[in-house]
């Protein structure tokens, strides 16, 4: 069992920035050739460096339990996305196309869908759900914890003023109206791959009974559920924190049925 602290270069960033690693128990000998683990990509709240998830929460615990590698980048307050203004600051080609190329070249993990999920908190909830709606084959299930899901019903209740986003939103999305209908607009394309009938990975939304984006999660489940997707709904005390993420962690990891060993090349890459 480790943590590794990692310092990288981003060619969609721009500039170095960083990720936390945790891995499972390291056979005698080191990894062997030829087996692939199974990953865990774990999207930090606002703001968040990549190592909140390993200090808040017992993550490093969870992936020597069920043997599998927990990867969290930082995101800062990039709302995961490719900057409107920004050069390059593409942040959501770096979570969804760079980084995995990376850690995969480091680390023995799988490409396999069914050895990949993704999960968030807050924000990162957010860009969680991007990921999956942007890709729905690449991901078993998905978790989020007090997330955001419907970016746009986030912005106009809380963060556009007189037709003004608040900065790091307007940064990110320009306008309310830029934001609408765009591969942005999280929800949007989750209509649309409900109409192609392709839902995407299994889903594990859960929130504390006081989180400011309770109401938030509710309309986003009630929408996606007219929609036809199945939404695991879990409620329990709590407010917005990593405590909160931390009492329901562990519930989710066991929901989304992580196998708890490692396979061979022939079985998935």
């Amino acid at each position: 069992m480790a943590i590794a602290e990692i310092t990288l270069h981003s060619n969609s960033l721009g500039t170095n920035s960083s990720v936390t690693v945790c891995m499972p128990e390291c056979p005698d000998g080191g990894w062997k050739p030829g087996v692939k683990y199974q990953v865990l990509w774990l999207m930090p709240g606002g703001g968040g460096d990549g190592s909140e998830w390993a200090r808040f929460t017992c993550i490093e615990q969870y992936a020597l339990q069920y043997n599998f590698f927990a990867i969290s980048p930082a995101t800062y307050m990039s709302l995961y996305t490719d900057m409107y203004y920004g050069n390059p600051d593409k942040f959501f080609t770096y979570i969804s196309e760079e980084l995995p190329q990376m850690m995969r070249w480091m680390f023995p993990i799988s490409t396999a869908k069914e050895d990949n999920f993704v999960a968030g908190f807050s924000m990162g909830g957010y860009g969680a759900f991007k990921l999956a709606m942007t890709y729905p084959d690449s991901f078993a299930a998905l978790g989020t914890f007090g997330g955001v899901h419907d970016m746009v019903d986030t912005v106009t209740r809380n963060h556009l003023h007189d037709g003004v986003l608040d900065r790091h939103f307007f940064l990110a999305f320009n306008t309310v109206e830029d934001l609408v209908g765009s591969k942005n607009d999280a929800m949007y394309l989750a209509e649309k791959n409900a109409e192609r009938g392709n839902f995407g990975p299994r889903m594990f939304f859960s929130v504390g009974e006081d989180d400011f984006c309770n109401s938030f999660n509710v309309r986003a489940r009630d929408r996606l559920t007219a929609k036809g997707y199945e939404i695991t709904w879990d409620v329990a005390p709590g407010n917005h924190s990593y405590l909160y993420c931390e009492s329901r962690l562990k519930t989710f990891i066991e929901w989304a049925g992580f196998r708890g060993s490692p396979i061979s090349v022939g079985a998935a890459q």
